[in-house]
């Protein structure tokens, strides 16, 4: 008996696939054979070892020293909440 897997889209035997139980006692195959839930995990696990490796406590990073402010906008004042005005046209257009 030959299954098409979903992944691949690869007429293969249905022993290429991997089988589950149903509630009711029947057996079940997977849509993706084997080969291709393999390369699956592979490549999640691969890609959660790089999100882990990146997302490593640098201390040097996180100092409290760690960034600085540029000199010149040390000397900056900023006062209170600044809010933008829309420009107003006049209802005929701007050349009346």
């Amino acid at each position: 008996m030959n299954k098409r897997c979903k992944q691949c889209r690869e007429l293969k035997s249905i022993f290429m696939f991997a089988r589950t139980t149903d509630s009711y006692g029947k057996i079940k195959y997977l849509t993706l054979c084997k080969a291709c839930k393999s390369l699956n995990v592979r490549t999640k696990r691969k890609e959660k070892k790089e999100l882990d490796f990146v997302s490593v406590y640098d201390p040097t990073e996180h100092a409290a020293d760690a960034f600085k402010d540029d000199p010149r906008a040390e000397k900056e004042h900023d006062y209170g909440k600044v809010s933008r005005v829309a420009t107003y046209f006049p209802k005929g257009g701007l050349n009346d």
